[in-house]
């Protein structure tokens, strides 16, 4: 963690052992060098250290970063593997590679592989105590924004990286503290931008019954060197769903977009789907047979916010729903990048209800089969009310304009003071948000 300069002693070599270390962020091997003393720190330093014995197994590594003469508001997420596992031009998950489409978002880069690596995270807080530290996985997270300089990160507890999960409060304010993968989140689209946008914008919706990743923003250092700001969140999938509501993560039906499966099975949904095509829903029998298969409130709270927030990369992407066994669909809100007017201060103007009813987009962001749920329901006359009455509660209550202000300003305020090193970091300007 943050600290003076300093020695750094290694212990835990019993009668015929010995330990042997490196400070490169390798793996010890049985050609590292042998301790034999306390090492000196004066700069940012990774030392790996692991046990060996004559005809034994070595141990795990352990790792520790030391970072000195740095100074940091918020907690910091030091990040430890060896260089090959991310910036080999052959094995890195980080790089090019040799065989990609040489226009953004670069397909068939290494860091579009679904290759994951070892990693050691640690975890210290704000005070520079250590919270957490684990050997796991790492892949590269996200879209398109995974051809940014910065790319977001999961990662990954695992058994054969010795702990099944992360047990410890990473976030604070939620009900449960263990977490089977996280995500280190360079804010997508709106990185060098906000660096907020998407967990400002979802977390408006902390305390309502839709579903929203935790967040938590942090500094981080790979192999010892400054990284920037990422945002901490949870990731989306069965293990975020068993720990909000208590479910089998092993039973759970979690699909996307036009109903490609994530997690179990998309049979009923389809089925659902036709039925909605070629039935109006004004009548109310056919009305009911749609509210016995999704949570009505749910789905309306859902648009609410995505249509407010005016996100122009919904609703024909980054949708996610889900269904446990005997449940009904319920869908969970991320990703809001598009929100808010990141290409266009004046997007306010937007008609995203129209935008949201569109019969025909044609094509992305809105094609027909993305708002045909909608504007199907919303011939009903039950439905209509109830979705014209939770928009006014919205808009009388979370969405005031000095309750969103407040709540931006708030979560601004936690990162103002690391946004120059960041910005700097990428070489990056801060824009107008900023200044």
């Amino acid at each position: 963690g943050v600290n003076s300069p300093a020695s750094v002693s290694l212990s835990g070599a019993a009668s015929g052992e010995i330990i042997r270390y490196t400070l490169n962020a390798s793996e010890p091997t049985a050609a590292s060098p042998q301790y034999s003393g306390a090492l000196a720190i004066s700069d940012n330093t990774v030392i790996r250290a692991s046990v060996f014995s004559s005809g034994y197994i070595a141990s795990r590594a352990n790792s520790r970063t030391y970072l000195s003469n740095v100074s940091h508001d918020l907690p910091v997420v030091a990040l430890v593997t060896d260089a090959d596992n991310l910036f080999n031009e052959d094995t890195g998950i980080y790089m090019y590679g040799d065989s990609y489409e040489p226009v953004e978002p670069y397909y068939g880069a290494n860091f579009w592989q679904d290759w994951e690596r070892d990693i050691h995270f640690s975890f210290y807080t704000a005070d520079g105590s250590l919270g957490t530290a684990l050997n796991g996985g790492v892949k590269i997270f996200g879209g398109w924004s995974r051809a940014l300089d910065q790319r977001s990160l999961s990662i990954f507890a695992r058994n054969r990286y010795g702990t099944k999960e992360i047990d410890y409060p990473l976030f604070p304010g939620l009900p449960y503290d263990t977490f089977e993968s996280v995500v280190l989140r360079n804010s997508g689209n709106d990185w060098l931008n906000t660096m907020m946008r998407d967990a400002a914008l979802t977390s408006l919706m902390q305390g309502s019954e839709l579903d929203i990743q935790a967040f938590r923003p942090v500094v981080s250092y790979i192999n010892g060197e400054y990284w920037g700001l990422y945002n901490l969140r949870e990731k989306v999938n069965e293990d975020f769903l068993a720990s909000r509501h208590g479910i089998d993560p092993d039973e759970v039906d979690i699909l996307e977009r036009q109903g490609e499966i994530v997690e179990g099975d998309n049979t009923d949904y389809n089925a659902l789907m036709v039925f909605v095509e070629n039935n109006s829903l004004d009548d109310t029998a056919n009305y009911n047979v749609v509210a016995e298969q999704i949570d009505i409130d749910n789905f309306i709270l859902y648009q609410v916010a995505q249509i407010y927030f005016n996100n122009q990369d919904w609703p024909g992407n980054n949708i996610k729903f889900w269904r446990a066994p005997g449940g009904k669909w319920r869908w969970i809100l991320y990703d809001t990048d598009f929100g808010f007017g990141i290409w266009n201060a004046e997007d306010y103007y937007q008609d995203t209800l129209a935008f949201a009813l569109s019969e025909n987009g044609p094509e992305w962001p809105n094609p027909p089969w993305s708002t045909l749920l909608l504007r199907r329901l919303i011939e009903n006359e039950t439905f209509r009310n109830k979705l014209i009455n939770c928009f006014a509660d919205e808009l009388n209550t979370r969405f005031l304009p000095a309750v969103v202000s407040s709540h931006i300003d708030a979560i601004a305020a936690d990162i103002a003071a690391e946004i120059p090193a960041h910005f700097n970091r990428w070489e990056g300007t801060a824009g107008e948000f900023w200044s």
